[in-house]
């Protein structure tokens, strides 16, 4: 109760958060939610964003908050004020996708890829999202649709990249078909690149990838109102090194499927409804056989597998309220093993189980409500979800008892979030927006049964806690925004206060791993607070001529010190101009020094940076054809740097030219 009256006497007195420069305020249906749509110069009237269209984690990185975790150049995974795995939450059209490594060398984000991503959905933890459980913000990535038309029944396209600082050769092509009752839409794509060079012109070792990604969406008319939709996503990804890990990825392998109902008949006092069915199975093989000098060599296969089923009726209106409800079950199976296999042949090999057969039920209900009035709009969200998590094999259940712990029953947690977002539209170009939430999360498999996981930032062995209670926390959000015909400007302060913090702390244990300092434990913090900062504008001098601005500056500590891996402050700033079949982008990316860091969880001084990229392309239209092509320079200048985020201090890419060569018909 203490923290609900502090809460809200600090959200009254302050201004509020903007909406995103994405966004067409609409005082009738209030969202706080910021949707990037990727911009892929197929509208003639677009102006190119960002020079980073080859990555999808580069273009993610345009959304406010969003900072990258990089243990090398492929699959970095993506945070959110601060916060990775298991306080954010990220989708993939509406599926929980669980990774199935336990360094996290698979993010959910990596089976995805650039070319084939619509857009990006991004929700704080106050934004009310009554789809998500994410305790501090949830993405949700959607990938491209079949579509129907009437004049164009077959659409091809083809494309074909070259980047010179990897010498990377990738390829990508579409197809897309209709008829009157049936579209579908085939996406494949293969990536090669071999080891990247810093801004020294040095080499850096295991920063290779090799990657193939196959996505099927159809939908098929049922009726006019009714439609039932496919999405399939294949990816496999071999020789994927990571220079700061001890190992790399031999094999990932992804099969990431759903079925969907839409119906725009209602369900009771519901205008429209979609029922989801999904399902995912994920491998993933670490290999250290490439490696020099190994200690000990090892096999560490991971298994992940998950299920679902949800429904989201939406458009209940009733007066000046519109009412959205969603229910879900969600069950997720992990399974890590590790064999080590001593250099002397005649000494036996150890196994172990990192992840013991775990298991994770989730149950939840969620009901938002948009509520405008007069000048105001009011959106609320309530959910409720209830977890269970358990072990199921006994081989797992033995690991524990030998650590002192008795597992006889799982892990119940019932999670609640209530989230309140109020804004007030000054005049018609600025609004005040504010907005407060309360919510829980339950640990994740890791955190709860990880045996022995090796941290190679701090090089440190985790071990996982059964008894870890959930992690609570309060999240406040003020700030504003300013629409005109030329100019968005949008500004937004936060503060997170958690409880029960979940973190590693130092324990007497004996280390497992070769060269570790020691083993660290899980256990609830009594507090840690992150705020932050963030900013982003656009101004068109002209319907040619553009310009961008993105700032974003965050802290995150605990009463007796600096919490580790939290990015510097950071701008972006952009010109993009077009003409005629031309179109022309030049960027600033900034980073400030780092002198917030802690060097006992792997953190180290990070030096500020600029960096500058550019961007040219050029449209051909035909009657029958589209051809494009672009040249991107990445760190034009060749600057040596590294972002604070980059697991053990290795450099960031140097000077990177990407020569792309498209091909629509």
């Amino acid at each position: 109760m203490k923290w609900i009256c502090t809460g809200f006497f600090i959200l009254l007195a302050s201004l509020s958060r903007g909406q995103s420069d994405t966004q067409t305020i609409d005082l009738k249906h209030l969202s706080l939610d910021e949707v990037l749509v990727l911009d892929n110069w197929e509208n003639k009237d677009a102006l190119k964003k960002t020079a980073d269209n080859h990555q999808l984690e580069l273009q993610l990185k345009q959304l406010k908050g969003v900072n990258l975790i990089s243990r090398g150049s492929f699959a970095q995974e993506l945070i959110y004020r601060g916060q990775a795995d298991g306080r954010i939450q990220v989708k993939l059209n509406g599926m929980r996708v669980y990774h199935a490594c336990t360094d996290r060398m698979d993010p959910s984000t990596s089976y995805i890829v650039a070319n084939n991503l619509s857009s990006a959905e991004l929700a704080s933890s106050c934004e009310s999202q009554c789809s998500s459980n994410g305790l501090a913000g949830s993405i949700n990535l959607k990938t491209k649709e079949a579509s129907f038309h009437k004049s164009k029944t077959w659409r091809f396209g083809f494309s074909q990249q070259f980047q010179t600082n990897t010498h990377g050769l990738n390829s990508a092509f579409f197809m897309e078909s209709n008829s009157e009752k049936l579209a579908w839409r085939l996406n494949g794509t293969w990536l090669k690149n071999a080891n990247y060079r810093d801004g020294r012109g040095q080499e850096v070792l295991y920063s290779q990838n090799e990657k193939q990604n196959w996505a099927l969406n159809s939908v098929y008319r049922l009726s006019p109102k009714q439609f039932l939709k496919l999405d399939f996503i294949f990816d496999l990804a071999t020789n994927v090194g990571y220079p700061a890990l001890p190992m790399d990825v031999g094999l990932a392998r992804a099969f990431i499927g759903g079925l969907s109902y839409h119906s725009y008949h209602p369900l009771g006092p519901f205008a429209n409804f979609e029922l989801k069915l999904y399902h995912n199975d994920i491998y993933h093989e670490m290999d250290d056989t490439q490696r020099e000098e190994v200690f000990m060599h090892m096999d560490m296969p991971g298994w992940s597998r998950t299920s679902g089923i949800s429904l989201e009726a939406m458009n209940w209106k009733t007066g000046a309220h519109r009412i959205n409800l969603f229910t879900e079950y969600y069950s997720n199976f992990r399974r890590a093993e590790m064999t080590m296999f001593p250099s002397n042949s005649n000494e036996s090999a150890m196994f172990m189980l990192s992840w013991p057969d775990t298991r994770l039920n989730g149950m939840a209900l969620g009901i938002s409500d948009h509520w405008h009035f007069a000048k105001n709009s009011v959106q609320s969200t309530i959910r409720f979800d209830y977890e269970s998590s358990s072990i199921l094999s006994e081989i797992g259940k033995d690991q524990w008892t030998g650590m002192g712990y008795t597992l006889k029953s799982p892990r119940n947690f019932l999670l609640a979030q209530i989230k309140t977002a109020f804004r007030h539209q000054l005049n018609p170009k600025i609004s005040l927006n504010s907005a407060i939430s309360i919510g829980s999360r339950g640990p994740t498999t890791s955190e709860l049964y990880g045996f022995y996981l090796f941290n190679a930032h701090d090089n440190y062995d985790y071990l996982g806690n059964p008894d870890l209670e959930a992690e609570q926390l309060l999240s406040l959000e003020i700030g504003q925004s300013y629409r005109s015909e030329k100019l968005q400007f949008s500004t937004s302060l936060f503060s997170q206060f958690y409880r029960n913090y979940i973190f590693g702390l130092n324990t007497n244990y004996d280390a497992m791993t070769y060269g570790a300092k020691g083993l660290r434990e899980y256990q609830n913090l009594a507090h840690a607070t992150f705020w932050g900062l963030e900013l982003a504008g656009e101004y068109a001098f002209n319907k040619k001529l553009g310009s961008r601005i993105k700032l974003d500056y965050l802290r995150g500590f605990h009463p007796d010190f600096d919490l580790p891996l939290i990015p510097p402050l950071q701008a972006l700033v952009a010109l993009n101009y077009r003409y005629q079949n031309f179109r022309f982008l030049s960027q600033s990316r900034m980073a400030a020094e780092q002198k917030h860091f802690n060097t006992a969880y792997g953190d180290r001084y990070t030096p500020a940076y600029v960096l500058w990229d550019a961007g040219i392309e050029y449209q051909l239209d035909m009657e029958k054809y589209q051809a494009t092509f672009s040249l991107n320079a990445n760190n034009l200048f060749n600057h040596y740097y590294r972002d604070h985020l980059n697991w053990g201090a290795f450099p960031s890419m140097g000077r990177n030219l990407i020569l792309s060569l498209s091909l629509k018909i």
